[in-house]
């Protein structure tokens, strides 16, 4: 800020300058408005602090620049307030900002603060001229008339956390885990945080008691029902070893419905939305739209070698295309005493449409030749988080697999590439001991839970900017 006036002399010195520029002829259309206003307000190059550690573990910074009219400001006039609801990113230099702000009527724009003598002061607003945002400050727009102004409160918003990052917590460790010989983590209704686990003959369930930690909610007949276990909506589904397909909405209590007709799941591998869907005893793909009791064979390709036979996870993405439609995810491994070669996962998609008169979809095995493929990882683990799926598991299959947890698998385009780029990752105390029984599930909360079998730790995370609420809508008139 270069200099400070008084407030008449900012009006007269603007109405002279008028009124000098004109010659007698000129001077007689001239009108002045008494009524002013704030009509946008917006932010120049910023400077933001980077952070990264060498290969020797030593930390160092440097400065970047962003573009700060990519975010938008709100101006509320009836609050007299405007602010940014989509936060600078953790590192902005909020002390030295250059803005810019439009008037109604061509008013002039004038900062209002406290000098060191704790006078009332003003000073124009120059967009070449940076201003410390460290704090809220007050921006006046007085009327061309100099008659009026009216007062605003600025706020510019920088994020307190990297938006990038996970805050993990350590939950506690749950002794009991560590007796399963194979595990799922699933969530019903948004919030219940259920764990399905083999041991023997018998599938225990366990449930998450808020802060209380866990119990064991049942047990089941039959060691590998866990495996076949889906949560669609406020339950969780599974088939019995009597055959039956089970629902229950708190792992405690279950309702055994009898399947109807020649088309039997033997145990099931995905949830959409609407529908449930299945594998039979011959290998076929099936679903059923209503509680698990009347199924239909699917859609499904001539070549059924593709087909996960093991650690099958699945997903449901709503179509931005199309509101009444969504594409299913299964991602699993195939039969490694049948296919002991494999040395990558298999992943199907397929497309569900609910609106009257849609026709079905197949399911379609996407499994390209390409080098971004996800490996084949003993007790691979697979959940959606936000529009993206992500995947962990213990030591993979063939010479190149990665080490057992060694990152977590990203897929942007629904299960076709993967990558471990580091923008998710495990806790650094992470510990699964030589164990691949492992489970993680997301819930609508945006936590990211994992289940360790081996060390009975448990662990839940969110990505920073995946608990940041959504912003006021403007308010601009």
């Amino acid at each position: 800020m270069r200099r400070i006036f008084r407030p008449f002399v900012i009006l007269l010195s603007a109405l002279a300058l008028t009124a000098s520029c004109l010659s007698d002829d000129d001077q007689t259309n001239i009108t002045y408005y008494s009524d002013t206003a704030v009509t946008s307000f917006s932010l120049g190059t910023l400077n933001r602090t980077m952070w990264t550690t060498s290969s020797e573990g030593e930390d160092s910074s440097y400065v970047v620049e962003i573009d700060g009219s990519e975010y938008d400001f709100y101006i509320d006039q009836l609050a007299k307030r405007i602010y940014n609801a989509d936060s600078l990113p953790k590192g902005t230099d909020a002390a030295h900002v250059l803005c810019n702000a439009g008037a109604k009527n061509g008013g002039l724009a004038i900062w209002a603060f406290k000098d060191s003598a704790g006078e009332d002061s003003l000073v124009y607003l120059n967009s070449t001229d940076s201003v410390d945002f460290t704090e809220p400050r007050e921006l006046r727009v007085y009327s061309n008339s100099g008659l009026e102004y009216r007062s605003y409160t600025v706020e510019v918003n920088v994020h307190k956390e990297d938006s990038a990052t996970i805050n993990w917590q350590a939950m506690g460790v749950y002794a009991p885990f560590t007796a399963l010989e194979g595990m799922k983590a699933l969530v019903a209704g948004g919030d219940r945080l259920l764990v399905l686990g083999k041991s023997g003959g018998e599938t225990v369930v366990y449930a998450k008691d808020g802060d209380a930690g866990w119990t064991e909610a049942s047990r089941l007949e039959g060691g590998e029902v866990y495996a076949g276990a889906v949560a669609r909506g406020d339950s969780v589904y599974a088939v019995m070893a009597d055959g039956s397909v089970a629902r229950s909405q708190d792992g405690a209590s279950w309702t055994r419905e009898a399947v109807a007709g020649e088309v039997k799941p033997v145990r099931l591998v995905a949830a959409g939305s609407g529908r449930l869907y299945g594998v039979t005893a011959d290998g076929r793909m099936a679903s059923s739209a209503h509680a698990g009791y009347g199924w239909s064979v699917d859609g499904q390709p001539a070549d059924m070698s593709e087909l996960p036979a093991a650690d099958i996870s699945s997903a449901a993405f709503a179509l931005t295309t199309n509101s009444e439609a969504e594409r299913i995810v299964m991602v699993g491994n195939r039969d490694r005493a049948a296919y002991p070669e494999d040395t990558v996962a298999v992943v199907w998609n397929k497309i569900e449409e609910y609106a009257a008169g849609s026709e079905p979809h197949s399911w379609i095995p996407c499994n390209e030749n390409n080098n971004t493929r996800l490996p084949n990882m003993a007790g691979l683990s697979v959940a959606a988080y936000g529009d993206v799926l992500l995947a962990i598991g213990g030591k993979g299959a063939g010479p190149a697999a990665p080490a057992a947890y060694s990152c977590v698998y990203v897929s942007k385009d629904n299960g076709l590439t993967w990558r471990a780029d580091g923008s998710y990752y495990l806790p650094e105390d992470f510990s699964n001991g030589a164990s691949s029984v492992a489970a993680m599930a997301t819930d609508d909360d945006n936590f990211i839970w994992v289940v360790c079998g081996g060390t009975g730790q448990v662990w839940r995370g969110r990505l920073n900017r995946m608990g940041w609420t959504d912003g006021q809508t403007s308010f601009t008139e």
